[in-house]
């Protein structure tokens, strides 16, 4: 059985734009995936209005964890109140 190589993939939040997307660098190539359903190629005249966000992996994973807890309302709301 042959090994394939699975392509190299790292994802950020950003704006670009002011428009909500994520950038996705595939094998040494940048896109901007947005909301929408576009996907360009990130060019260098993007990066005076692009801010990168967060790491999508790591954001989803908090989220998922969130919601296995509750969601974060129930989780601010079952901390401890009292001073010690």
């Amino acid at each position: 059985m042959a090994t394939v190589a699975q392509p190299t993939i790292k994802a950020k939040y950003a704006t670009v734009y002011d428009e909500p997307a994520t950038i996705a660098k595939v094998n040494d190539v940048l896109y901007v995936i947005y909301p929408d359903g576009r996907i360009e190629d990130f060019e260098v005249a993007m990066a005076p209005f692009t801010v990168v966000l967060g790491d999508v992996a790591l954001a989803e994973t908090a989220a998922m964890w969130d919601r296995i807890h509750g969601g974060a309302a129930a989780i601010a709301c079952t901390r401890s109140q009292e001073v010690r």
